[in-house]
Protein backbone atom coordinates (compact mmCIF):
# COMPACT_ATOMS: atom_id res chain seq x y z
CA UNK A 1 0.00 0.00 0.00
CA UNK A 2 0.94 3.78 -0.83
CA UNK A 3 0.36 7.08 0.72
CA UNK A 4 0.16 10.47 -0.67
CA UNK A 5 0.83 12.85 2.28
CA UNK A 6 -0.64 16.78 0.83
CA UNK A 7 1.70 19.02 2.05
CA UNK A 8 2.25 21.93 -0.53
CA UNK A 9 0.19 24.52 1.33
CA UNK A 10 1.82 27.53 2.67
CA UNK A 11 0.94 27.49 6.42
CA UNK A 12 -0.64 31.03 6.45
CA UNK A 13 -2.94 30.32 8.93
CA UNK A 14 -0.54 29.09 11.04
CA UNK A 15 1.44 32.18 11.28
CA UNK A 16 5.13 32.70 12.46
CA UNK A 17 5.24 29.10 13.39
CA UNK A 18 5.46 27.85 9.67
CA UNK A 19 7.01 31.00 8.28
CA UNK A 20 10.52 29.09 7.82
CA UNK A 21 9.27 25.85 7.15
CA UNK A 22 6.55 23.78 5.65
CA UNK A 23 3.71 23.92 7.95
CA UNK A 24 3.70 19.57 8.29
CA UNK A 25 6.88 19.82 10.41
CA UNK A 26 4.65 22.14 13.16
CA UNK A 27 5.59 20.41 16.68
CA UNK A 28 3.04 18.43 18.67
CA UNK A 29 3.74 16.55 21.52
CA UNK A 30 7.25 16.29 20.98
CA UNK A 31 7.44 15.87 17.14
CA UNK A 32 6.17 16.76 13.94
CA UNK A 33 3.05 16.17 12.83
CA UNK A 34 4.08 14.66 9.63
CA UNK A 35 7.12 12.36 12.10
CA UNK A 36 3.56 11.40 13.76
CA UNK A 37 1.74 10.35 10.26
CA UNK A 38 4.97 8.23 9.26
CA UNK A 39 5.61 6.83 12.70
CA UNK A 40 1.86 5.14 11.71
CA UNK A 41 2.18 4.35 8.32
CA UNK A 42 5.80 2.78 9.01
CA UNK A 43 3.82 0.52 11.99
CA UNK A 44 2.06 -0.91 8.41
CA UNK A 45 4.59 -0.70 6.19
CA UNK A 46 2.84 1.68 4.05
CA UNK A 47 5.29 3.12 1.11
CA UNK A 48 4.86 7.42 1.87
CA UNK A 49 5.05 9.90 -1.03
CA UNK A 50 4.87 13.70 0.11
CA UNK A 51 3.73 16.37 -2.01
CA UNK A 52 5.78 19.67 -0.83
CA UNK A 53 6.18 23.37 -1.47
CA UNK A 54 8.18 25.09 0.04
CA UNK A 55 11.03 23.77 1.96
CA UNK A 56 11.04 20.26 0.73
CA UNK A 57 14.44 19.90 2.04
CA UNK A 58 13.65 20.09 5.20
CA UNK A 59 10.84 17.56 4.44
CA UNK A 60 13.31 15.20 3.14
CA UNK A 61 15.85 16.09 5.74
CA UNK A 62 16.62 12.11 7.70
CA UNK A 63 13.15 11.03 6.42
CA UNK A 64 12.69 7.58 4.47
CA UNK A 65 10.11 8.98 2.56
CA UNK A 66 9.78 10.04 -1.66
CA UNK A 67 9.47 13.83 -1.89
CA UNK A 68 7.81 15.28 -4.42
CA UNK A 69 7.38 19.07 -5.39
CA UNK A 70 4.29 20.50 -6.53
CA UNK A 71 5.93 23.18 -8.96
CA UNK A 72 2.02 25.12 -8.78
CA UNK A 73 2.06 25.25 -4.86
CA UNK A 74 1.32 28.77 -4.40
CA UNK A 75 -1.98 28.33 -6.23
CA UNK A 76 -4.47 25.90 -6.36
CA UNK A 77 -4.85 23.41 -2.87
CA UNK A 78 -5.15 20.08 -1.78
CA UNK A 79 -6.89 18.81 -5.72
CA UNK A 80 -4.54 20.68 -7.47
CA UNK A 81 -1.48 19.28 -5.38
CA UNK A 82 -2.89 15.70 -5.72
CA UNK A 83 -3.27 16.51 -9.63
CA UNK A 84 0.89 16.45 -9.19
CA UNK A 85 1.03 13.44 -7.40
CA UNK A 86 0.04 11.28 -10.60
CA UNK A 87 3.10 9.98 -12.46
CA UNK A 88 3.81 7.93 -8.95
CA UNK A 89 0.74 6.71 -7.91
CA UNK A 90 0.51 3.19 -9.40
CA UNK A 91 -2.88 1.82 -11.55
CA UNK A 92 -2.47 -1.37 -9.93
CA UNK A 93 -3.18 -1.20 -6.24
CA UNK A 94 -4.72 0.99 -4.12
CA UNK A 95 -3.78 4.71 -2.80
CA UNK A 96 -4.07 6.31 0.37
CA UNK A 97 -4.44 10.18 0.32
CA UNK A 98 -3.85 12.39 3.56
CA UNK A 99 -3.85 16.18 4.27
CA UNK A 100 -0.24 16.88 5.96
CA UNK A 101 -1.58 19.02 8.93
CA UNK A 102 -3.36 15.92 10.80
CA UNK A 103 -2.18 12.84 12.97
CA UNK A 104 -4.08 9.77 13.83
CA UNK A 105 -4.40 6.78 15.28
CA UNK A 106 -3.00 3.40 14.22
CA UNK A 107 -6.39 2.31 14.85
CA UNK A 108 -7.71 4.95 12.56
CA UNK A 109 -5.48 3.92 9.47
CA UNK A 110 -5.89 0.36 10.73
CA UNK A 111 -9.56 0.78 9.42
CA UNK A 112 -9.05 2.59 6.36
CA UNK A 113 -6.64 -0.03 5.07
CA UNK A 114 -9.31 -2.34 5.65
CA UNK A 115 -11.82 -0.36 3.56
CA UNK A 116 -12.61 -2.00 0.19
CA UNK A 117 -15.29 0.27 -2.65
CA UNK A 118 -13.72 2.50 -5.47
CA UNK A 119 -13.71 5.78 -2.91
CA UNK A 120 -13.87 5.38 0.82
CA UNK A 121 -13.31 8.41 3.43
CA UNK A 122 -12.47 8.39 7.01
CA UNK A 123 -15.74 10.32 8.93
CA UNK A 124 -15.35 11.02 12.77
CA UNK A 125 -18.41 10.37 14.21
CA UNK A 126 -18.01 11.78 17.51
CA UNK A 127 -16.38 14.90 15.81
CA UNK A 128 -18.03 17.46 18.29
CA UNK A 129 -15.62 16.19 21.42
CA UNK A 130 -12.78 17.56 18.91
CA UNK A 131 -14.56 20.91 17.77
CA UNK A 132 -15.04 21.43 21.59
CA UNK A 133 -11.43 21.69 22.19
CA UNK A 134 -10.86 23.74 19.23
CA UNK A 135 -13.20 26.51 19.14
CA UNK A 136 -15.78 28.11 22.12
CA UNK A 137 -19.11 27.33 19.42
CA UNK A 138 -18.21 23.93 17.67
CA UNK A 139 -20.54 25.12 15.40
CA UNK A 140 -19.06 27.94 13.44
CA UNK A 141 -16.54 25.41 11.67
CA UNK A 142 -18.12 22.37 10.96
CA UNK A 143 -19.38 21.64 7.54
CA UNK A 144 -22.17 19.28 6.33
CA UNK A 145 -22.18 15.70 5.78
CA UNK A 146 -25.22 13.69 5.56
CA UNK A 147 -25.05 9.88 4.51
CA UNK A 148 -27.44 7.39 3.02
CA UNK A 149 -26.51 4.00 4.46
CA UNK A 150 -22.63 4.34 4.08
CA UNK A 151 -22.62 6.67 1.14
CA UNK A 152 -22.08 9.88 1.23
CA UNK A 153 -25.05 12.47 -0.54
CA UNK A 154 -23.98 15.89 1.10
CA UNK A 155 -20.24 17.35 2.01
CA UNK A 156 -18.41 20.26 2.69
CA UNK A 157 -21.37 22.79 3.00
CA UNK A 158 -22.04 25.39 5.30
CA UNK A 159 -24.70 24.69 7.87
CA UNK A 160 -26.70 26.40 10.02
CA UNK A 161 -27.98 23.01 12.33
CA UNK A 162 -25.57 20.47 13.80
CA UNK A 163 -28.78 18.25 12.40
CA UNK A 164 -27.41 18.85 8.88
CA UNK A 165 -23.91 17.25 10.19
CA UNK A 166 -23.69 13.27 10.97
CA UNK A 167 -20.25 13.61 11.05
CA UNK A 168 -16.61 15.16 10.11
CA UNK A 169 -14.61 14.66 6.94
CA UNK A 170 -10.91 14.41 8.58
CA UNK A 171 -8.67 14.08 5.45
CA UNK A 172 -8.17 10.85 4.90
CA UNK A 173 -9.26 8.60 1.52
CA UNK A 174 -8.22 5.63 0.04
CA UNK A 175 -9.07 5.06 -3.39
CA UNK A 176 -8.97 1.89 -5.38
CA UNK A 177 -6.82 0.99 -8.01
CA UNK A 178 -6.76 3.29 -10.93
CA UNK A 179 -9.57 5.46 -9.58
CA UNK A 180 -7.24 8.63 -8.96
CA UNK A 181 -6.52 8.53 -12.41
CA UNK A 182 -10.27 7.96 -13.63
CA UNK A 183 -11.09 11.01 -11.23
CA UNK A 184 -8.41 13.08 -12.16
CA UNK A 185 -9.56 12.89 -16.34
CA UNK A 186 -12.77 14.31 -14.95
CA UNK A 187 -11.31 16.96 -13.00
CA UNK A 188 -8.57 18.04 -16.02
CA UNK A 189 -12.26 18.13 -18.42
CA UNK A 190 -14.06 20.49 -15.88
CA UNK A 191 -10.44 22.50 -15.81
CA UNK A 192 -10.60 22.58 -19.59
CA UNK A 193 -14.43 24.18 -19.24
CA UNK A 194 -13.67 26.90 -16.44
CA UNK A 195 -9.65 27.37 -15.41
CA UNK A 196 -11.28 28.85 -11.94
CA UNK A 197 -11.98 25.09 -11.26
CA UNK A 198 -8.16 24.45 -10.89
CA UNK A 199 -8.75 25.99 -7.34
CA UNK A 200 -11.80 24.19 -6.40
CA UNK A 201 -11.66 22.56 -2.80
CA UNK A 202 -11.05 18.41 -1.53
CA UNK A 203 -14.76 18.66 -0.19
CA UNK A 204 -16.17 20.83 -3.79
CA UNK A 205 -14.53 18.13 -5.50
CA UNK A 206 -16.30 15.34 -3.49
CA UNK A 207 -19.39 16.39 -3.96
CA UNK A 208 -19.42 17.28 -7.55
CA UNK A 209 -18.35 13.81 -7.67
CA UNK A 210 -21.37 12.72 -5.69
CA UNK A 211 -24.05 15.05 -7.98
CA UNK A 212 -22.49 12.76 -11.15
CA UNK A 213 -23.40 9.83 -9.64
CA UNK A 214 -19.95 8.41 -8.58
CA UNK A 215 -20.67 6.69 -4.76
CA UNK A 216 -18.32 7.79 -2.61
CA UNK A 217 -18.61 5.65 0.79
CA UNK A 218 -17.73 6.56 4.73
CA UNK A 219 -15.29 4.63 6.62
CA UNK A 220 -16.77 5.42 10.36
CA UNK A 221 -14.64 6.55 12.73
CA UNK A 222 -14.61 7.52 16.69
CA UNK A 223 -12.09 10.23 17.16
CA UNK A 224 -8.58 8.81 17.28
CA UNK A 225 -7.61 11.98 14.60
CA UNK A 226 -6.50 16.08 15.38
CA UNK A 227 -6.62 18.31 12.34
CA UNK A 228 -3.79 21.29 13.40
CA UNK A 229 -5.24 23.95 10.83
CA UNK A 230 -4.26 27.12 12.81
CA UNK A 231 -1.62 27.88 15.26
CA UNK A 232 -5.29 28.35 18.12
CA UNK A 233 -5.80 24.38 17.20
CA UNK A 234 -1.75 24.13 18.33
CA UNK A 235 -2.37 26.04 21.19
CA UNK A 236 -5.32 24.30 22.66
CA UNK A 237 -3.68 20.82 21.98
CA UNK A 238 -0.85 21.89 23.46
CA UNK A 239 -2.51 22.49 26.63
CA UNK A 240 -4.61 19.61 26.09
CA UNK A 241 -1.57 17.46 26.34
CA UNK A 242 0.02 18.79 28.99
CA UNK A 243 -2.44 18.35 31.45
CA UNK A 244 -3.29 14.63 30.09
CA UNK A 245 -6.81 14.96 28.15
CA UNK A 246 -5.76 15.09 24.66
CA UNK A 247 -5.21 11.86 25.22
CA UNK A 248 -9.18 11.02 24.96
CA UNK A 249 -8.92 12.39 21.81
CA UNK A 250 -5.58 11.20 20.45
CA UNK A 251 -2.33 9.74 21.85
CA UNK A 252 1.15 10.26 19.37
CA UNK A 253 2.84 7.35 18.11
CA UNK A 254 5.87 9.07 16.97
Amino acid sequence: MKAIVLAAGLGTRMGPLAASRPKCLVELAGAALLDHQLAVYKHFGVDVTVMAGAYPEQIQAGRDVRVVVNPAYTTGNMVATLRFSLPVVSRSEPVLVAYGDIVFSREVLGTMLAASRDIDVAVDTRWRRLWELRMEDPTTDCESLRLEGERIIDIGARVRSVDEVQGQYIGLLRFAPGVLHALFERFDLRVAQDARYWNTSMTAFLQDLIRDGVAIHAVPIASGWLEADNAEDLRRYTEAHAAGTLADLWSPAA
